[in-house]
């Protein structure tokens, strides 16, 4: 609570580390004392401001929340079409985000308004490559929950939205064991959802972090290349079908 506006990336970083760690009541305090600073410093129409009232949503999304997700992600919005315009990114993915959550509790006539104004079952999915930059990632599992939301397998959609706090992590403490680990479950979850690309890149990524922060033959490396070995063979496997 002592916190200043010097403090604000701390404050969201450690926001960030209790949600990774499933500290969640911790990981709103943080996140709410970041955005309570924004919004004395910048007012509650800022920019600054929607982005962080976009994290707090995020995790109460994330927590079964969505009632108190809403308010906060409406308002984001008011201000990215204010501020920016309606075909922003940020407004775009707003709109997709108010989807899913007006999805989680059965609205489902705004949560199909949202997702054709979000726009993104017009973009094509994009490809997998050798290293995906970190910028990307965001956009790209979007993407993913976009194809997920409009095959109507919210579950998977809603899964593949809430992994993007590994962008946010990965901001934080670029190359370290906690995002290194994240992405190692993103890769698991893909895989398990059929999108055998991007299982193969995240866990191509995974190994490469891992590589960097230990020996290869340290038991936790070794538990990601024996899951991405397991991985290629299925895949050999019903390729020959």
């Amino acid at each position: 609570e002592d916190a200043t506006l010097a403090d604000l990336t701390a404050l969201h970083r450690m926001g960030v580390a209790c949600r990774l760690c499933g500290q969640f009541d911790m990981a709103e305090r943080f996140y709410r004392r970041a955005l309570n600073l924004v919004e004395n410093d910048s007012g509650c129409h800022s920019l600054p401001a929607a982005m962080h009232r976009n994290f707090l949503a995020g995790l109460y999304f994330m927590t079964g929340r969505e009632a108190e997700s809403i308010p906060l992600i409406e308002a984001s919005l008011h201000t990215y079409i204010t501020n920016l315009d309606g075909q922003h990114l940020y407004t775009r993915l707003t709109h997709f985000g108010l989807a899913l959550a007006f999805a989680r509790i059965g609205d489902t006539e705004r949560a199909q308004d949202h997702y054709l104004r979000s726009e993104l079952g017009g973009s094509s999915r994009l490809e997998a490559v050798d290293e995906l930059r970190w910028s990307a990632l965001p956009l790209k599992l979007m993407s993913l929950a976009a194809v997920k939301f409009e095959q109507g397998r919210l579950f998977e959609s809603v899964e593949l939205f809430r992994h993007c706090v590994i962008h946010e992590a990965n901001e934080a403490w670029p190359g370290s064991i906690v995002v290194a680990r994240a992405l190692g479950n993103l890769a698991t979850l893909c895989r398990s959802q059929g999108l055998d690309a991007e299982a193969g890149e995240f866990f191509r990524m995974t190994l490469k972090m891992k590589a960097d922060l230990m020996a290869e033959s340290n038991p936790d490396y070794q538990v990601t290349l024996k899951q991405y070995q397991e991985f290629l063979k299925s895949t050999t496997e019903r390729r020959a079908e």
